[in-house]
């Protein structure tokens, strides 16, 4: 099992992360430094990659290594995966040793046998040494420069990995986060194999929504929270790199959806563990979300609101003006969010959320409350709050759905701070349903979700109509807006939230019919 945290670092930076003070006193041996060239194999439509394995051949000098990794998990720059190894006489690819492998079926199929060739190439200068931690934790620190090859296109390669060789991985993340206050870096989320293939494929990266979580009864708890909000982790590092380079306003939409269900997770953990144990997490989830909102509020305003606008009233005077000058505050708002994933602080933010996960103790469950109670759950009276994860999703769904049904049939008359209320009690009872699912037959688990989708849907459209109101302001202090366009614009959301109550009372009954599948 391969356990090693990758980091980011710019070219000019890697001399000052392989000196930093931090690694002084940790260094066992002063290391060696040597050239590797790799070759990965895999068939012309790609077959190892779709079954989630990488096979390759690695050159080091006179010596020859052939390794089968599989596609593992990562998040917040922790990877983990398996990974085979035989030594080679040569630089051919030993299919017999495959046969011995839990893929041998994969490698036995002749049309992948006969099949298999040169796919990309690695190869890049590896300086390595081994770091040894008080505890007895022992990993190798490697920094690699160099440069990955597919087709005529090259990708550059600047990174470090620490490798786990035997501990406890929480070293791991304290030792990247000493370091991370003097050298700006970044945690990789895509391995050089990862890297190879979409270079290979010279395929357009899509942004990444959600993946279905898998948990297991016999989980307790507390594995299964650390696996949800690692998963939301994952989430946000799928579309950080496009949200970075900002063309497509999915990117962002998608990071921020990550990060909206990771705080609603770290919430659920907040069910479970003492508060002070999460409260610096949720402080600075609290802050990146604030400075992602506005931005994603602008991107629906600009691309959405005024675009419809403008293919409805073609040539409606001042229009065209006031969205170049929304185009500007939207660009503002954007660069905004950019810098702040860009920044020390969002690193400092993943590292600590790795740390956190990383760690044995951090969900421990409490005594619940008397307003935690409910019918599945244990009551006050009882030890504690079971870690077993069925009753433990009984307990959280019970409680998410009683909140919602509590004020959800007063939005039609509601005010519009009540109305947001509600929206984030549908937003946080359909995340924890989506968590959860797995746990529960899956047609049941369907038919609540759907209707409480169409719920949420009509309830994000009335917020994003309340939003508009403060973008119109926000707008105004920059630049006076027309009287005609600030009146076209609030009469035209102001018919569309009219539509959406009229959808709501609908939406609402076929929810309060639904029944929940954990009872």
């Amino acid at each position: 099992m391969e356990v090693e945290l990758k980091l980011l670092v710019a070219p000019e930076d890697l001399d000052r992360l392989e000196h930093h003070p931090a690694l002084r006193e940790l260094r066992r041996w002063s290391g060696r430094t040597e050239r590797l060239a790799t070759t990965y194999y895999d068939t012309p439509d790609f077959q190892l990659a779709r079954e989630g394995v990488a096979l390759r051949v690695r050159r080091n000098g006179e010596h020859w290594i052939q390794t089968l990794k599989t596609e593992g998990e990562a998040a917040a720059g922790l990877h983990v995966r398996d990974e085979l190894e035989w030594p080679l006489a040569a630089g051919e690819i030993d299919l017999a040793a495959l046969d011995a492998t839990p893929y041998r079926k994969l490698f036995g199929r002749k049309r992948v046998r006969d099949r298999l060739g040169p796919v990309f190439t690695t190869e890049f200068d590896r300086a390595a040494r081994m770091v040894s931690f008080a505890d007895g934790t022992a990993a190798e620190l490697a920094i690699d420069r160099g440069e990955i090859r597919a087709g005529g296109r090259t990708a550059a390669i600047s990174e470090a990995e620490i490798e786990l060789k035997t501990g406890d991985a929480l070293r791991l993340f304290e030792l990247a986060r000493e370091i991370a206050r003097d050298v700006p870096l970044r945690l990789g989320h895509a391995s050089k194999a990862e890297r190879g293939y979409a270079l290979a494929r010279d395929a357009v990266s899509r942004p990444q929504k959600a993946r279905a979580i898998e948990l297991e009864e016999a989980l307790s708890a507390s594995a299964a929270l650390k696996r949800i909000a690692l998963a939301c982790v994952a989430q946000m590092q799928a579309n950080e790199a496009g949200m970075l380079e900002g063309k497509d306003p999915e990117y962002l939409h998608q990071f921020r959806v990550g990060l909206r269900r990771l705080r609603s997770c770290l919430g659920l953990v907040g069910m479970a563990a003492a508060q002070e144990a999460i409260a610096p997490l949720a402080e600075e989830l609290r802050w990146l979300g604030g400075v992602l909102g506005p931005a994603r509020d602008w991107d629906v305003f600009a691309t959405e609101t005024l675009a419809r606008l403008a293919r409805e009233f073609r040539g409606a005077e001042g229009l065209a003006g006031f969205r170049t000058h929304c185009a500007r505050l939207r660009r503002a708002h954007g660069d905004a969010a950019r810098e702040a994933v860009r920044s020390p602080r969002y690193t400092a933010l993943l590292l600590a959320l790795g740390e956190a996960f990383a760690r044995d103790d951090l969900v421990g469950l409490r005594r619940p409350s008397t307003d935690d109670a409910a019918p599945s759950a244990a009551s006050p009276e009882s030890p504690g709050l079971s870690d077993r994860v069925v009753e433990f999703a009984d307990f959280v769904l019970e409680k998410r759905d009683r909140r919602l049904r509590k004020d959800g049939k007063r939005v039609p008359t509601a005010p519009p701070d009540e109305r947001h209320r509600v929206r984030i009690a549908a937003k946080k009872l359909r995340y924890a349903a989506e968590f959860l699912a797995s746990l529960y037959p899956r047609k049941r688990v369907e038919r609540f979700v759907a209707a409480l989708e169409d719920l949420q849907d009509i309830l994000g459209a009335l917020n994003d109509a309340a939003v508009v109101g403060r973008l119109l302001e926000e707008a105004a202090a920059k630049a006076p807006i027309a009287p005609r366009v600030e009146g076209l614009i609030r009469g035209w959301v102001a018919a569309a939230a009219q539509g959406e109550l009229a959808r709501y009372k609908r939406a609402w009954q076929a929810f309060d019919e639904a029944k929940p599948f954990w009872r």
